[in-house]
């Protein structure tokens, strides 16, 4: 297979799912031979994690560039993938310069986000290739959208080391990393919590780890965390070895949300060697059943509530899930994976 030189753009450098996503591609494509170039629509504090593996990032000033600039790009690149759905304008205006891929990190929350952000629908419609990250995500992508080609590649992560730690503590530590928002149904897990028998709430903790944006400082208010001592908010981790820590201090990950179109955070709780608890909403589903986990109805306050009784009230089958959940990891989220699927894309790319 030839080596490509690959423009990878992201809509932004924030300490979420999809620039982290990204950096994943990044490196793995860097590690096959191929020569990748990183652009971003929008700054962050995530740069530095770019930097830190050896990546420049540069910024890509859609609005502004012509027809000519747009075609130097493809005399210097030989594929732009750009991810996420807030870089369809830009794939789109690409596209009919050099092979590009429109790597989607949504699913059934683009019509929300179209409608929201002003973009245009025919972006990923009228777009030459699409990428998916879960049969979840395709299956309404699809439906809905009817691009010319579709792929599912699933998230998948770099394996690390985990930080060996010694709880402090008896009590099962359920763990939900995610931005506070509605969407990820954060106020549902609360309210799944308060409703725990007394006797079964003392004997857990749910701890919370995301940053609020500013558009859901009224939401997360509304959650009130006031006089509740079992629920613990750590707000945004930024330090990776921090959150490496704290993820290796839970027993449970929890993904309560009503969309999500795989979830980096079941990706790592599996690789942590952790219990699972997933919204049938969720992409990642593929990766839970009853032998490490559960599958809970979408916004379903009191299916969550017996997930999570269900699983204080058996502890000590925890490390059990957790190797199931390890052993899954393995098989199915690893880089390796990863490249063979993409690799698959770009032979029929050429």
């Amino acid at each position: 297979m030839k080596f490509w030189k690959i423009l990878l753009l992201s809509h932004e450098m924030t300490y979420t799912g999809a620039p982290n996503s990204l950096l994943n591609v990044a490196r793995t494509l860097r590690q096959h031979g191929h020569l990748v170039t990183i652009y971003t629509l929008h700054g962050g504090d995530f740069v530095r994690e770019y930097h830190r593996h050896g990546f420049r990032v540069h910024y890509y000033d859609e609005k502004n560039y012509t027809d000519e600039q747009r075609r130097a790009f493809s005399k210097k690149y030989d594929l732009m993938i750009a991810n996420t759905v807030f870089c369809a304008e830009a794939a789109y205006n690409m596209q009919k310069n050099m092979p590009t891929i429109l790597y989607l990190r949504e699913a059934r929350n683009l019509p929300d986000i179209l409608a929201k952000c002003d973009i245009d629908s025919r972006y990923i419609t009228d777009a030459e290739n699409v990428v998916c990250v879960s049969e979840y995500a395709r299956d309404f992508i699809a439906e809905a959208y009817h691009p010319k080609r579709l792929w599912t590649v699933h998230n998948f992560l770099i394996k690390r080391k985990i930080p060996k730690v010694k709880k402090d503590t008896d009590k099962v530590n359920f763990l939900i990393a995610a931005t506070v928002e509605e969407r990820k149904g954060i106020s549902v897990a609360v309210d799944a919590y308060r409703q725990l028998p007394e006797n079964i709430r003392q004997k857990a903790c749910l701890h919370i780890a995301g940053r609020t944006p500013d558009w859901a400082e009224s939401y997360w208010r509304n959650i009130n965390l006031k006089g509740d001592p079992g629920v613990i908010y750590h707000s945004e981790i930024s330090d990776r070895k921090e959150m490496d820590r704290l993820i290796a201090l839970s027993d449970v990950i929890v993904v309560p949300s009503f969309d999500e179109s795989c979830s980096l955070t079941v990706l790592e709780g599996a690789m942590f060697g952790k219990a699972l608890i997933v919204t049938e909403n969720v992409g990642a589903k593929y990766m839970v059943d009853d032998s490490n986990g559960r599958i809970v109805k979408t916004g379903d306050v009191k299916d969550l509530s017996k997930a999570i009784r269900e699983l204080t009230e058996n502890k000590d089958r925890l490390s059990g899930y957790g190797a199931v959940s390890c052993e899954r990891f393995a098989g199915e989220c690893g880089a390796a994976r990863f490249y063979k699927d993409i690799k698959k894309i770009f032979k029929e790319l050429r």
